[in-house]
């Protein structure tokens, strides 16, 4: 791997919480504040590190556009794949998460949906304001210039929504849901789950950049961002338990229905 590539996955792995740390118990994260130490940590590390990327932006980028990875099949087919993952296949994964966990009867995944629809929603608000507000123009428009900010620009999308980049919020925030609520709910099992869904994060993350979408500097924030939504989410939860939309949707009764031809889902929620 190419020597800026290789900081940029470190980055990466900076920006997430430690893979394989113990974790409190679930009956002590009841209390406390919302954000923790390992929160400010997470957040002073990613603003330092996208401030950091900032001056290498285009050193990095011209490292992923040599003509040997551009040119390699398995690289641009795999790039396709993790886009895909980054969006639409997260809310796809919550969504099915969430249906098949109610179909089947199933809490625990039914509210790993959840939460993680939660964080894409609240990460993605974060995210499209800022882009909107920074307006940073896309490598693909000029690969030379990392410095083009145009304030108010990314308002009126196009080129100009580079900075954060939207794939590697949403990847980083179903990740750190599911490797929060994984620490809780299967501890023996959280040591794999954990590098699982932070590597797969982390492979989106790349193949924006190597895709000319995103400059590195704005990976590495979107992860930054995704991950503590995906963390505070998670805590708010456990320090809130039994919200209305848990009583709403946690209590829903999905069935699949048949009839006229086609199949559909029958939904009851009780409001109460």
């Amino acid at each position: 791997m190419m020597p800026r590539v290789r900081v940029l996955a470190v980055l990466l792995v900076l920006a997430t919480p430690r893979l394989g740390a113990q974790q409190a118990p679930a009956d002590s994260a009841s209390s406390g504040p919302l954000f923790n130490s390992t929160a400010a940590w997470i957040a002073g590390g990613t603003v330092v590190g996208t401030a950091a990327l900032m001056f290498a932006d285009p050193g990095i980028t011209e490292e992923f556009h040599d003509p040997g990875p551009q040119r390699s099949r398995f690289l641009q087919n795999g790039a396709r794949g993790f886009d895909w993952i980054g969006d639409p296949g997260t809310v796809i994964i919550a969504a099915a998460m969430y249906g098949a966990g109610r179909i089947t009867h199933h809490p625990v995944l039914a509210e790993l949906g959840l939460r993680s629809a939660e964080a894409l929603a609240i990460s993605g608000a974060v995210t499209g304001l800022i882009k909107g507000v920074a307006g940073r123009d896309r490598p693909f428009l000029n690969d030379r210039d990392a410095d083009d900010f145009h304030a108010g620009a990314g308002f009126g999308g196009g080129g100009h929504t580079s900075f954060p980049s939207g794939h590697a919020t949403a990847a980083f925030a179903v990740a750190s849901v599911v490797a929060s609520e994984s620490s809780f709910r299967w501890p023996h099992a959280s040591h794999v789950i954990q590098p699982v869904v932070y590597g797969l994060a982390t492979s989106v993350a790349l193949a924006r950049v190597y895709g000319e979408h995103h400059w590195a500097s704005d990976v590495v924030a979107g992860a930054g961002i995704g991950t503590l939504t995906g963390l505070g989410v998670v805590r708010y939860h456990r320090i809130h338990p039994h919200s209305r939309l848990d009583r709403w949707l946690l209590s829903a009764r999905v069935t699949p229905a048949v009839g006229n031809g086609g199949v559909g889902m029958f939904v009851s929620i009780a409001t109460r």
